[in-house]
């Protein structure tokens, strides 16, 4: 069995957010691909999530100094002598009282668990003539692998504990469990639900000890993940859970089993005879995890399509068996797990020469695709059916937007190569020549078709255009840090894309400073490089930014787009009915090639003592860029180009603010091809194309507070120059812009 299976599960269970990492040599520059929830809410934070998103656990330089000096090695996470162990031995007890650790065992990273010691649950005998035989929970000793934390309520009573924190930012712990030999097992909703316990200990503190060591059991789960024979792994998974009954990892090594088997066709009867191992197994841990499973299991069904009819009757069985309403959202993935087994089974039926289940089949695909535009598995069976009924027309409209929409084509390989049994299928791109040559008699005007279509269909889910916003209104500045060679960026770059279909440039405005994250990107600059890494202090793309402020959850592909689009949306409206404080003026024209701009803030004595912070910023961007990048986007707007006098911008002088300047257009296009020349040179790579036409223009000017990296007002005016910058000086490179690699590449 290979990490695919782990991945894969990973990705259904366990992940929350998409980007790609800034590069950090000698690190690789790769992409990490999760699931998209789709919304921008705020995730509830990880355990290890208090001072960065790194998502690993980490402790403060304190308790490092401390287990230090006690000769702890935090490189070794399986010491597990008395003296390094806050877990109490000796007999096990028989009641909650004294003092015990909150334990969440979860994912750190691929092929990586963790034991968060969140902190100490002290559980004593109340007080008072009234508190015989009552127990009492207090909160102590926390530690920094949990954000801050207040505990809310308790209950307890005979054997049995439920917990309940409020967490900074907004987000809670929910803990139930049960005592039974010596140890509180249960579960925690933290985001997700998964196994928790609370282990007993007589320390007051955890400083002294690691409390973020991977389970001892970790590595024998990991080498069951790494067996490539699927049956060797079967039989590694089901030792694990037979030598470990009462682990917290068997959840992942019981669904890493149910999955496996349903990739391999394993038999409904074998398949049904583990789950109900697994639901067996589980009780331990509490009816919300068992409930919990249920539909976890549902959606691995749905996620390795398998046996539709034994998938479908299981997922209803599971909703129905949802009973807790803390697990609301678990029965919603479901409705999306139940859609997605239904489109597996009208695919098959799409195929069949029973013309009324095709016609039916197409009707529910058709209407799924209302919801879901971009499915590639809908707009294949779409397309497969107008195929076969000789709607020539149609069917080439369907397999275009598979081919030209970013990365549908490539989703489709990824699902049938997971089913080595599955018929032989041309891809999209093929078939879709074979019917334009069949209709045309030749391919040209193919490549033209795919760009209207791409024009056509990408951002056709946004909204109509806004009315306009009341004079004196703040304009909403959105910028998005992206980049051509990242796959999860082109969900933001779609989503901002609508945002500019919806919004009047009086409205909103978009800016893309395009990144070398986490490949080369000829649609890069200095500028935009600085504006992202020592301003806004940026780590991975896609980043979006409105007005200054940060927003999280952005990651993404096409399909997720619409979700994106709506969470962005949502945001900007609430801030446009802010009334600004300063006003930007700008005006722009070419002359001659050359660009002359002029931008001056005024009411800077509005503005009292925040005058001294703010910062006139001017950004020339270009219109639209027709650019087949590597993650698919074909086209890209407002492309940052330069920021005049610099990304640190110009601060006030005598009161005023204001930038002046005369930029020949052929000296840009210089100063970029420059750049792109030096980093093909130090990075040992050739950019297959460098567009830089530079015709259509825009000049954005912005007024931002340094200090707290409020946007206060924002404005832009178009110009086009005369004729094209283009030359011959920059004509496409030869090769293909591969990033150089390090000794960690493979």
């Amino acid at each position: 069995m290979s990490r695919g299976w782990w991945n894969a599960l990973w990705i259904v269970l366990v992940c929350s957010s998409l980007a790609c990492s800034k590069p950090e040599p000698p690190a690789n520059n790769t992409a990490v691909a999760d699931d998209a929830t789709g919304g921008l809410k705020l995730a509830p934070p990880e355990p290890g999530d208090a001072d960065d998103d790194s998502g690993k656990a980490r402790v403060s330089d304190k308790s490092r100094k401390s287990r230090a000096s006690a000769g702890i090695d935090d490189t070794n996470p399986f010491q597990d002598s008395a003296k390094n162990s806050p877990i109490e031995e000796g007999a096990p007890r028989k009641t909650l009282a004294g003092r015990w650790i909150l334990v969440l065992t979860r994912p750190a990273q691929e092929q990586q668990f963790i034991d968060f010691n969140t902190g100490i649950v002290a559980v004593s005998a109340g007080k008072g003539a009234d508190a015989d035989g009552v127990l009492t929970a207090k909160w102590t000793a926390p530690t920094e692998v949990l954000p801050p934390a207040k505990l809310v309520s308790s209950e307890i009573n005979n054997k049995s504990i439920h917990l309940t924190f409020d967490i900074d930012g907004g987000s809670k712990l929910d803990f139930q469990g049960t005592l039974k030999d010596g140890v509180v097992y249960g579960n925690a909703l933290f985001g997700n639900c998964l196994p928790a316990r609370l282990l007993p200990t007589k320390a007051e503190t955890l400083d002294d000890f690691n409390v973020s060591p991977e389970p001892t059991d970790a590595r024998e789960l990991s080498q069951a993940f790494s067996k490539k024979d699927p049956k060797a792994a079967l039989t590694a998974l089901a030792k694990f859970v037979a030598d470990h009954p009462q682990s917290p990892l068997s959840m992942m090594a019981w669904e890493t089993s149910i999955m496996v088997s349903a990739i391999q066709d394993a038999s409904p009867e074998d398949v049904e005879q583990l789950i109900a191992d697994y639901d067996q197994a589980m009780a331990m841990w509490g009816s919300r995890l068992q409930q919990t499973l249920q539909g976890n299991i549902g959606i691995i069904l749905a996620q390795t399509k398998y046996n539709p009819d034994f998938s479908l009757k299981f997922v209803a069985t599971a909703d129905k068996s949802i009973t807790d309403e803390s697990l609301k959202d678990l029965k919603v993935q479901l409705k999306t797990a139940r859609e997605g087994i239904l489109t597996v089974q009208a695919l098959k039926y799409v195929e069949l020469d029973d013309v009324d289940r095709a016609e039916k089949a197409f009707d529910f695909l058709t209407k799924l695709r209302g919801k879901n535009p971009f499915d590639p598995a809908v707009l294949y069976g779409l397309a497969r059916y107008q195929e076969k009924a000789k709607q020539t027309d149609e069917a080439i409209a369907m397999y275009a937007e598979l081919v030209s929409l970013p990365m549908l084509e490539a989703f489709l390989q990824r699902d049938w190569a997971q089913k080595t049994d599955a018929p032989k299928r041309d891809l999209p791109s093929a078939t879709l020549a074979k019917l334009w040559e069949a209709k045309h008699g030749k391919t040209e005007g193919l490549d033209e078709f795919k760009d209207e279509t791409y024009r056509k269909r990408v951002v056709a889910f946004a909204d109509k255009p806004s009315t306009e916003a009341p004079a004196g209104n703040k304009l909403v500045l959105c910028e998005l840090f992206t980049g051509s060679s990242c796959p999860p960026c082109v969900g933001a770059d779609i989503a901002t894309g609508a945002l500019e279909v919806t919004y009047p440039k009086t409205q909103v405005i978009v800016l893309r400073y395009h990144q070398h994250i986490p490949g080369p990107d000829p649609l890069t600059n200095a500028d935009g490089e600085d504006r992202f890494s020592n301003y806004y202090h940026g780590q991975g793309t896609p980043t979006v930014v409105l007005n200054g402020a940060p927003v999280n959850n952005v990651g993404g592909y096409l399909p997720n787009s619409p979700d994106i689009y709506r969470g962005l949306k949502n945001l900007v409206n609430q801030q446009l009915d802010s009334k600004a404080t300063v006003q930007v003026g700008v005006n722009a024209r070419v002359v001659d090639g050359t660009l002359q701009l002029v931008a001056n803030v005024t009411g800077l004595d509005q503005l009292g003592d925040e005058a001294k912070d703010v910062r006139l910023r001017v950004v020339i961007a270009e219109d639209e860029v027709h650019f087949l990048a590597r993650n698919g986007v074909r086209g890209h707007e407002m492309v940052v180009r330069r920021m005049v006098g610099g990304p640190a911008g110009v601060e006030p002088k005598d009161g005023k603010l204001s930038i002046k300047e005369s930029i020949p257009l052929a000296d840009l296009k210089s100063s970029l091809a420059t750049y792109l020349k030096k980093y093909e040179e130090d990075e040992g790579i050739d950019f297959p194309a460098k567009p830089l036409d530079l015709k259509r223009l825009h000049v954005v000017a912005f007024v931002q507070n340094d200090e707290s990296k409020e946007i206060l007002q924002t404005n832009a005016i178009a110009v086009t120059a005369s004729t094209s910058t283009a030359s011959n000086a920059i004509t496409p490179a030869s090769g293909k812009a591969t990033a150089k690699k390090t000794q960690t590449d493979n």
